[in-house]
């Protein structure tokens, strides 16, 4: 029985999706079939089924999502609708600047059987640039926890979405005395070009809404707030 499932936001980089399926297809069959994976394609442009038109996806457990509306900066709902949709104990929160190597797939599984209130973080590792500013840094959104304490730490703040900033920060915040966080010494090999740049999430907009949150406690309970679909799987 499955008991991860690695969930993908996908939105616009075509290459580095294609390559995030390869890097899956490179672990060993006995570990790859322990998972099961998904994408959520955030109203990319093209289609996640198109851009993996040409890839054989007959060996990995995937089901793709897609939302039918394009919202600037929806990654609070990508990650809320992914965790609704997960039927796994386990899942992985995956970013697309971040490769899975097979060596921290096998160690999910393990930390898996730590048992519940447990959420674990990743270290990046630029292999090819040890000087790189976040190598050996923990990513601030990635981590492993059970679907059950993602949803009893509330999920994330859909409130967020049409600015940037402070998804991880408000998710963080909220897990204190609900859940434990571990930072772990398993890589996640770092590709800072899949990294998405906009000059204007400087600004960190939401900087003041979090603080308000903080202040009154009025975190929202309205999840995904978009039309969806399944197009895989």
């Amino acid at each position: 029985m499955k008991k991860i499932t690695i969930n993908l936001s996908f939105y616009n980089q075509n290459d580095v999706l294609i390559e995030q399926i390869k890097c899956w297809k490179s672990w060993k069959k006995e570990i790859r079939d322990k998972f099961s994976f998904c994408i959520i394609d955030d109203c990319s442009k093209l289609k996640a089924t198109e851009v993996l038109s040409d890839v054989d996806l007959s060996d990995i457990d995937l089901s793709i999502y897609r939302v039918k509306e394009d919202l600037k900066w929806n990654i609070a709902g990508v990650r809320n609708l992914s965790g609704q949709e997960c039927k796994t104990e386990w899942m992985v929160i995956l970013d697309m600047d971040c490769f899975v190597p097979e060596e921290t797939a096998i160690g999910m599984l393990t930390l898996s059987e730590k048992g519940g209130n447990n959420a674990y973080k990743f270290t990046r590792r630029v292999v090819e640039n040890t000087s790189h500013p976040k190598h050996g840094d923990p990513h601030p959104a990635i981590c492993l926890i059970r679907k059950e304490d993602y949803w009893n730490v509330g999920g994330c703040e859909e409130d967020l979405v049409g600015r940037h900033g402070f998804t991880d920060p408000s998710f963080w915040y909220r897990s204190q005395g609900k859940i434990n966080v571990h930072i772990t010494n398993l890589p996640l090999d770092y590709y800072d070009e899949a990294e998405v740049f906009d000059s204007n999430k400087f600004n960190y907009p939401n900087r003041g809404l979090f603080e308000e949150k903080k202040r009154t406690g009025n975190w929202s309970t309205d999840f995904v707030r978009f039309d969806w679909e399944k197009i895989y799987g």
